[in-house]
């Protein structure tokens, strides 16, 4: 016990005998560990609100976009735009059978949104019914479409929280009201819920249609675009069996392409 107690009071006597280096090397050592804590707690924030933020995406999603045609000598299509159609989606929806949900996406960004109390300009989004199984698009008041909706090419719309705030501003009632989108009169069925901690999602600004009635008012107006739709969305089950399934699609539609254009 002695020899503890004098061990202790030599270690004492030298610390206060060198009181700066002491405290440099003590603050060096309290500096690299709040230093690594703090790297630790950002990462971990960021992880975290990474997580959030693609959770308002939606979960085990794929997205296919439409691209360009390859480079081939002697081919006047090389090199050109070419859409996703309609067909394209129904033989996705035939062959890659993994997949749990499917839905084609047509969207316009040009379309005017006309009500009583005031007017924007939308993004519309013509969807099948399973896209709200597919994207986070939680409901605040109302419905979704249904396939009688889609089936029927009714004019029905669901609209998301920040659009409503233009074209029925100070509370008005949006629900069973009427607006126009480029003239034309669609009923809205239903409200979105803000999507995203601070609401800048692209869900909160669009229009949600369905998709044979988009087909129908709003085709994409572009060259070569006859029947076409802007992408297509999925949920899945199994990625690299699906992932084959489109591939083999996607191959023979290019090859096709290129036969016409050669």
């Amino acid at each position: 016990m002695r020899m503890l107690i004098e061990i202790m009071r030599q270690s004492l006597a030298t610390l206060w005998a060198h009181k700066l280096r002491s405290f440099l090397t003590m603050f060096g050592i309290a500096w690299g560990v709040g230093s690594l804590l703090l790297l630790v707690g950002l990462g971990e924030g960021f992880r975290s609100g990474q997580t959030r933020q693609l959770a308002t995406l939606g979960q085990d999603i794929m997205f296919m976009f439409p691209g360009r045609i390859p480079a081939v000598a002697g081919n006047s299509l090389s090199g050109r735009t070419y859409h996703f159609t309609y067909q394209d989606y129904l033989a996705v929806r035939r062959e890659a059978r993994s997949l749990k949900n499917l839905s084609p996406v047509l969207n316009r960004e040009d379309i005017r949104a006309v009500s009583d109390y005031g007017s924007t300009n939308g993004q519309i989004f013509g969807i099948a019914p399973e896209y709200n199984l597919i994207r986070n698009v939680p409901i605040g008041t109302g419905r979704w479409f249904n396939e009688e909706d889609n089936n029927e090419s009714r004019r029905v719309a669901v609209v998301g929280w920040e659009l409503l705030k233009n074209i029925f501003p100070g509370g008005n009632p949006a629900l069973g009201s009427t607006i126009l989108l480029n003239g034309s009169r669609f009923e809205i069925i239903g409200v979105v819920a803000k999507v995203g901690q601070d609401g800048n999602n692209g869900t909160n600004a669009r229009i949600f249609i369905p998709i044979e009635t988009m087909r129908g008012l709003f085709p994409l107006k572009e060259e070569n675009s006859e029947d076409a739709i802007s992408f297509i969305n999925s949920l899945y089950d199994d990625y690299s069996i699906d992932n084959r399934s489109l591939e083999r699609h996607l191959k023979c539609r290019t090859l096709r392409l290129q036969m016409v254009g050669g």
